[in-house]
């Protein structure tokens, strides 16, 4: 049991690497026996390595077809983000109305952090979200919704996967860092509404960049398509 377990886990960690990374395509079929012989195990270790993705957004089961690698469009993104604007501030007015200054404190060093990620590695996508989760960690600590947490989290790996792929800008680093400061500041304050909508305009920020990036990426890649046909003829 121990020995499936441990290659479940091995395989859940090579196949989230291989989406990740692009080896398998946004689309793209997940057969059991093709994964089984490609990274050397049975067919359970896969089965519930692509049971574990599925839960965390990566793959899409669909019934009586298999599944199949989660395409990250438009729509897609919109609707994650939808539902992080409607939770994010529930978590944002509950931490204002507990907080202690112990806690501002934290939240201020957590803040600092990101500043000087952000400062001295502005494109290492993997600090600066680090970061950033210490940040939010604070807030959601005591925070009794699991539930609301975990649809909230759910799809977090796929979005950070995708946006990771894209360039970070300084100018929506400066933009966190302010918006970061602003809830600090309302909540701070004891003001729960105004560090609430400070949230949202944080989360919606967020997701207004990356779908930005993300046109533009399909720009750039139909625009050097168009070139690579022109140079073939």
């Amino acid at each position: 049991m121990a020995k499936n377990s441990s290659l479940s886990h091995r395989v859940t960690s090579d196949l989230r690497r291989d989406i990740v990374a692009g080896v398998l395509a946004p689309g793209a079929w997940l057969k059991t026996e093709e994964l089984a012989a490609r990274y050397g195990v049975s067919a359970n270790p896969v089965r519930e390595a692509l049971w574990r993705l599925q839960g965390e957004g990566f793959v899409v089961a669909n019934p009586n077809q298999g599944a199949r690698v989660r395409t990250v469009d438009d729509d897609f993104v919109r609707n994650i983000f939808e539902i992080r604007e409607a939770i994010e501030p529930i978590f944002v007015r509950r931490f204002c109305q507990r907080a202690t200054p112990a806690d501002l404190d934290r939240l201020r060093l957590a803040s600092a952090a990101f500043s000087e990620v952000a400062a001295d590695r502005p494109s290492d996508f993997e600090a600066l979200e680090a970061a950033n989760r210490d940040f939010h960690a604070v807030i959601l600590e005591r925070e009794f919704n699991t539930p609301a947490i975990e649809a909230m989290e759910r799809y977090a790996g796929i979005i950070n996967a995708t946006r990771a792929k894209l360039p970070i800008t300084t100018s929506r680093l400066r933009q966190r860092i302010a918006q970061h400061l602003e809830i600090i500041e309302a909540i701070a304050a004891g003001d729960p509404e105004t560090a609430a909508r400070a949230a949202i305009e944080h989360v919606r920020g967020a997701g207004e960049d990356l779908l930005r990036l993300m046109q533009q990426a399909r720009m750039i890649g139909a625009r050097e398509a168009r070139l690579t046909e022109s140079v073939a003829r």
